[in-house]
C-alpha cells in the first residue's frame, strides 16, 4: 500500500518542480513586462504633465492675449494725447522759470488792487521785462492756467464765486497765498462764497466785537475748524498776530501758536479768514505784511454777469435752473473724469510683475474707459447746451449791463460825501422790485425797454431818497454820461474836455 504511494509522491514531485521552473519563467517574464509597463507609464505620465502645462500655459497666453488686447485698445487712444501732453510738459517745464516768476510776484503784491491795475502791472510791466531779461515763460501768460485748473474753477462757481476773470483770481490768491486772507468785500461776494465753500468743514464765525471770540478762536485752532472774522475795520485785534504770522512753535513732538497768554495746539488744517464792509480802508504796513489783502470789490463785467443770472432767474425761471444744474454736472463730471485718470495712472505706476497678470489693473482701465467716454459724452452735451442757454441768456444781457451801470453810478457817488453808501444786497433786492413793476411783452426787445426803462428811473428815485438836494443834479448828469458812453455816443476825452477844458484855450 505504502510503496505505490511513494511511487506517486515521487512522480507528483518532478511535475511540481517542473511546474515550478515554469513559474519562475513566467514571473522573470511578468517581471520584465512590469519594468517596460513601469516605464512607458512614466513617460505617459511625463507626457501627460507636458500636456497640462502646455494647456495651462495657453490658457494663461489667452487671458494675456485678451489682456494685451483690452490694454492696447484702452491706453491707444490715450497714447496720443498723453505723448503731446509729455511733450507739453516738457516745454512747459522750461518756461517754468517765468512762470513762477510771474504767479509769485502775483500772490505776493497784486492781491490788495483793482482788475484794471493787477492786468497793468503783470501783463504790461513785469511779463515785458521777464521777456527782456530772456527769461523763459508761456506766451501769453495767464495766472489761472498755472496755479488752479478747470475742476477746481468750476467747483468754486458752483460754491457761489462769480465766473469773471478778477473773481478767479480772488479765488487763487485766497487758497494759494502762503499767508492768510483779508477781503477787502463791500459787496459782500467773499463772505457768501467762504461760508459756502467752508461749510462742510464746520465754519465758525465771528467778530473782534464779540466777548468770547478768543475762546472760540481757541477751539477752531485747536481741532482744525475754519474761523472768519467778519465785519473787520481797520483795526486788528494785536491778540491774533502769531495766528496771522502763523508765528508756530515746535516743542516735544507738539506744534502751538501763543494765543494771548497761552499755548494752543495747533492743527495744521486750520484756515483764518477775514472779511471787511469797508469799501478802501487804509491798512499800516504792518497788516500786509502779515495778512494777504485781497480786493473782492466787484467789476462792472462780475456785476453784469450777476444781473443777468437774476433776470434770466426771473423771466425763465426753468433756463437758469437748468443753468445751475449744468455746471454742478460739469464740476461732477470733470471730478470723476480727473479722479479716473488719477486712478488709471496710479495703477499702471504701483503695478508690479506683468502688467498683464495684473487683473485689478485691467478691471480699472476697463471700467475707466466705459465711464470716460460716457463722461466725455455728457461733458461734450453739456458743452452744447451750455452755448445754447448762454445765447438765450445773452440776449437779456442789456438790461444787465444798465443795472451794472447803475450801481457804478451810485457807488461812485461816495466821492461827494462818505455818508453815500449803498450795498450791493439792498441794490439787488431795488433790481427785482424792477424786473416786477416793469411792464411784460411777448416781444423780448420791447420787454428790455420796458426792463431798463423802469430800471432807471426807479434807480434814480431810490438813490434820490438818500441823496441831499445839490447832488441830485451831479448824480442825474453822472447816469446820463455812464450811459452815452456805455452806447459809443460820447468819449472820455469828450467828458474830459467837459469837466476840465483845454489849457491851449485862454
Amino acid at each position: 500500500e505504502v510503496i505505490p504511494l511513494k511511487n506517486n509522491l515521487a512522480k507528483q514531485q518532478v511535475k511540481l518542480d517542473a511546474a515550478m521552473i515554469e513559474l519562475q519563467n513566467a514571473q522573470a517574464e511578468l517581471d520584465a513586462k512590469q519594468a517596460e509597463l513601469d516605464i512607458v507609464q512614466a513617460k505617459f505620465d511625463k507626457a501627460m504633465a507636458e500636456k497640462q502645462a502646455l494647456q495651462e500655459e495657453a490658457e494663461i497666453m489667452e487671458r494675456r492675449l485678451i489682456a494685451a488686447d483690452k490694454l492696447i485698445s484702452g491706453l491707444g487712444s490715450e497714447a496720443t494725447r498723453w505723448t503731446s501732453e509729455l511733450e507739453d510738459l516738457k516745454e512747459r517745464r522750461v518756461r517754468l522759470l517765468g512762470d513762477c516768476l510771474l504767479a509769485s510776484a502775483f500772490l505776493s503784491y497784486q492781491g490788495a488792487f483793482t482788475y484794471e491795475f493787477r492786468h497793468d502791472l503783470l501783463h504790461s510791466e513785469w511779463e515785458p521785462d521777464v521777456h527782456k531779461k530772456s527769461i523763459p515763460c508761456s506766451e501769453p501768460f495767464k495766472v489761472e492756467t498755472l496755479l488752479t485748473d478747470e475742476v477746481e474753477c468750476s467747483k468754486w462757481t458752483s460754491e457761489g464765486l462769480p465766473p469773471d476773470e478778477l473773481s478767479i483770481q480772488n479765488g487763487i490768491l485766497t487758497t494759494a497765498a502762503s499767508r492768510f486772507p483779508l477781503c477787502i468785500d463791500p459787496q459782500k461776494q467773499a463772505l457768501t462764497w467762504i461760508r459756502r465753500k467752508e461749510a462742510k468743514n464746520n465754519l465758525k464765525e465771528s467778530t473782534f466785537a464779540d466777548p468770547d471770540f478768543l475762546k472760540q478762536l481757541e477751539l477752531a485752532i485747536k481741532y482744525g475748524f475754519p474761523f472768519l472774522f467778519k465785519d473787520v475795520d481797520e483795526y486788528i485785534d494785536p491778540v491774533i498776530d502769531n495766528v496771522l504770522e502763523k508765528n508756530i512753535k515746535g516743542k516735544q513732538g507738539r506744534e502751538f501758536v501763543v494765543l494771548g497768554d497761552k499755548e494752543v495746539d495747533y492743527d495744521p488744517s486750520f484756515k483764518l479768514y477775514l472779511t471787511s464792509k469797508l469799501p478802501n480802508p487804509k491798512y499800516s504796513p504792518a497788516i500786509f505784511g502779515k495778512a494777504m489783502v485781497i480786493n473782492y470789490t466787484v467789476t462792472l463785467k462780475g456785476l453784469e454777469d450777476q444781473l443777468l443770472s437774476v433776470i434770466v432767474g426771473f423771466e425763465r425761471k426753468e433756463l437758469e435752473e437748468q443753468r445751475e444744474h449744468l455746471i454742478a454736472e460739469t464740476f461732477a463730471n470733470k471730478h470723476l473724469l480727473k479722479d479716473l485718470e488719477d486712478s488709471l495712472l496710479r495703477e499702471l505706476a504701483t503695478s508690479k510683475g506683468n502688467m498683464l497678470d495684473n487683473v485689478e489693473l485691467i478691471q480699472t482701465l476697463d471700467e475707466t474707459k466705459t465711464k470716460a467716454k460716457e463722461v466725455t459724452e455728457k461733458l461734450k452735451i453739456g458743452e452744447q447746451t451750455a452755448i445754447e442757454i448762454d445765447r438765450v441768456r445773452n440776449g437779456y444781457r442789456p438790461a444787465a449791463r444798465r443795472g451794472a451801470l447803475l450801481f457804478f453810478v451810485l457807488s461812485e457817488m461816495a466821492l461827494n460825501n462818505n455818508m453815500y453808501q449803498f450795498s450791493l444786497s439792498s441794490f439787488l433786492e431795488v433790481f427785482e422790485i424792477c424786473l416786477k413793476k416793469s411792464l411784460p411783452d411777448a416781444i423780448l426787445e420791447k420787454r428790455l425797454n420796458n426792463i431798463i426803462d423802469t430800471l432807471t428811473y426807479n434807480i434814480y428815485n431810490y438813490a434820490c431818497t438818500g441823496l441831499f438836494e445839490k447832488h441830485k443834479l451831479l448824480f442825474s448828469f453822472q447816469m446820463t454820461t455812464k450811459i452815452q458812453k456805455d452806447r459809443g455816443l460820447l468819449t472820455q476825452p469828450e467828458i474830459d474836455f467837459f469837466l476840465k477844458g483845454d489849457i491851449s484855450i485862454e
